[in-house]
């Protein structure tokens, strides 16, 4: 039987089907090498996308923004590729919030009182509520990650434990402090939304009082004389309720 070379020099029998090689030097399981001017591209399957980039990518661009679409394009994939991970919006909004609240770092535990460590706490997530907004209409939805939820629990229950709590008094003063972080949070988101849109609370009831007559309104209408009705910090009110629970507790 006759035999001749193929173009890569090897010999092949007359009459047998041509086959593919993979001994191009860039060749591997993970498909064929496509030819051409600069460093060689790889096809086939794209890498593995994580739910946390998922999420990332959707943080980047903005909850409100974020869409199937734009994800997929900020994470260098095709809209059919993302929905083997994610199937709607909501979806997506849910997981990108599960995973910016459970990124929220709670603080070092170096012997403080109980009420500092939890006022920090409060604050690193007061500040996540009011950086990405739209997180605040997931909580409302229910959304968390059950797993990250545990985890933080577990971690806010051995600090206030070891400070003379049981779980069910630890796990109701967390319940307290994240009701009166979430409230202190939708008010300055409303707050700032208001100034964005030009009309401030203060000039808003300016004008009631305007329309309403001063007489009609007198209190309110000595309210709005104030240089700043609205400079009072809404985090104050997780202040209160951190010194109420402790006050209630005998602490001091």
């Amino acid at each position: 039987m006759l035999l001749y070379e193929n173009c890569r020099g090897k010999q092949v029998r007359q009459g047998e089907p041509a086959t593919m090689t993979t001994d191009h030097p860039h060749a591997d399981a993970a498909g064929p090498v496509a030819s051409g001017p600069g460093t060689a591209k790889r096809l086939g399957r794209p890498p593995r996308i994580t739910p946390a980039q998922i999420a990332e990518a959707a943080l980047a661009i903005g909850l409100d923004q974020a869409t199937i679409r734009n994800v997929a394009d900020r994470l260098g994939m095709s809209v059919p590729g993302l929905y083997h991970h994610v199937r709607t919006r909501e979806e997506l909004l849910a997981m990108a919030a599960a995973h910016s609240l459970g990124e929220v770092p709670l603080p070092e535990d170096h012997g403080q009182p109980w009420t500092e460590w939890m006022l920090e706490y409060g604050r690193f997530v007061y500040d996540a509520l009011v950086a990405q907004p739209e997180i605040v209409g997931q909580i409302l939805a229910g959304t968390y990650n059950t797993v990250r939820l545990a985890q933080h629990l577990e971690r806010i229950f051995a600090v206030l434990t070891a400070r003379g709590f049981t779980v069910e008094e630890a796990d109701a003063t967390r319940r307290h402090l994240t009701d009166a972080v979430n409230g202190a949070a939708v008010s300055e988101i409303g707050r700032r939304a208001t100034i964005v849109d030009g009309h401030p609370r203060r000039d808003d009831l300016r004008r009631a009082v305007q329309a309403l007559g001063p007489s009609t309104v007198p209190l309110v209408a000595e309210l709005v004389a104030v240089d700043d009705i609205d400079g009072v910090d809404p985090f104050d009110t997780v202040r209160l309720v951190v010194a109420a629970m402790a006050s209630a507790r005998g602490d001091r």
